[in-house]
């Protein structure tokens, strides 16, 4: 009976012990439990096109995040945690894309991703990131494809592309101009823009005129300008980006002056507009952010923040990456100091109305697209856009 009741004892001893240490690791637990959080920050991941077809516009976008977190960690971060961006390469290469996801969730430990670049790109992450329920936070696309259905991880700020294309076609129908052709990346993004401007002409018993598909290197712009060249249209909407976007234009100049070439907000950068001369001269760009040069609070901002920051450019692209980050930042600190990815998405679908200074935004369980804002400007002499 003695040798019975030792045993027992022992085994009561071994359980508290185990008890005990359990306990004591229970906060260190918490603290780890989830990935790209610590005591002293939180890591966001950026998949952007830093070479490739896009490199002349992505500076612009790094940059307007980097001012932003640097004045937000300036004043103390959210909650006592900075926010530290990893920043990586994907040139604009689907299969690139996943890799750099694959290593912001295996090895940096990434919290979410902010301002990935590219429908395709974005397209061919997704099923990574909804199995880690990782959360993408405006992404720079307006694919309507990555919108519907409705993806719980994914939370858009832009207007679709297809609320570009109505503005678009609206303006022009108003103001009675029905020869309207297009020419498109051949890619995923220039098919969802595409797809657009079809639906927006249809609503008002129009056909694309005509168009034509480029390559996302340029290689084949010339034999898009001769295609629609020969069928004289009196406007031809850009669905491109980058370089195609610049040698169309400058080729398309070259054997017919006069055209009005109108363009999505993809190519709203200074460097494009450097890249264009006098070619941009009239071109109108539709943009899916206030005007950044305006009396706007928000623009006032970030023209500061970027001044501070040591920023020289100052563009569309730029202040949208700066109001993605804003925006984002507001909800990681409504989801408050325990923080979590649920509890992240839960503050993004209860951020029904946020005003980031004359620009607003808001989501719900129904709903991942904050805004439907779109304006159209225009390419002025100077290589400066004006309203």
């Amino acid at each position: 009976m003695a040798e019975l009741q030792r045993k027992a004892d022992d085994r009561v001893r071994r359980m508290l012990c185990l008890a005990g240490f359990a306990a004591c690791l229970a906060p260190g637990l918490a603290r780890a439990a989830e990935a790209g959080v610590s005591d002293k920050e939180i890591v966001v991941g950026q998949i952007i096109a830093l070479t490739g077809p896009l490199a002349g516009i992505t500076p612009d976008i790094v940059n307007g995040a980097a001012a932003w977190f640097a004045s937000a960690n300036e004043k103390g971060g959210v909650h006592g945690r900075k926010v530290r961006l990893a920043t990586l390469d994907d040139g604009y290469v689907p299969a690139n894309s996943v890799k750099a996801a694959r290593q912001l969730i295996e090895e940096d430990q990434a919290f979410a991703i902010l301002n990935m670049t590219g429908t395709g790109n974005v397209a061919a992450v997704l099923p990574m990131l909804e199995k880690e329920r990782m959360p993408l936070f405006g992404p720079i696309t307006g694919a309507d494809s990555l919108r519907h259905p409705l993806m719980p991880s994914v939370f858009h700020i832009r207007a679709s592309y297809g609320d570009e294309a109505e503005k678009i076609v609206q303006h022009l129908s108003t103001v009675g101009i029905k020869r309207i052709s297009v020419v498109y990346l051949d890619n995923g993004f220039g098919k969802d823009g595409l797809a657009g401007m079809e639906k927006a002409m249809q609503k008002r018993s129009l056909k694309i005129y005509s168009s034509a598909a480029v390559q996302q290197d340029a290689s084949d712009v010339g034999k898009a300008v001769t295609a629609l060249h020969d069928t004289r249209p009196e406007v031809i909407v850009m669905i491109t980006t980058g370089k195609a976007t610049v040698d169309f234009i400058k080729k398309y100049n070259a054997v017919r002056k006069g055209t009005q070439f109108y363009a999505l907000s993809v190519m709203g950068t200074q460097s494009t507009l450097r890249a264009l001369g006098p070619d941009g001269v009239g071109v109108v760009v539709t943009s899916v952010v206030p005007f950044p040069w305006s009396a706007n609070p928000a623009a006032r901002e970030y023209r500061a923040a970027m001044q501070k920051a040591g920023y020289e450019n100052l563009s569309f692209m730029g202040f949208e990456s700066y109001l993605n980050a804003k925006a984002m930042t507001e909800g990681l600190r409504r989801a408050g100091r325990d923080l979590t990815r649920a509890k992240f998405i839960n503050a993004l679908e209860g951020m029904k109305q946020l005003n980031l200074g004359g620009f607003e935004v808001g989501f719900s369980k129904d709903s991942h697209q904050g805004s439907k804002f779109v304006e159209l400007t225009i390419i002025g002499p100077g290589e400066k856009f004006t309203k």
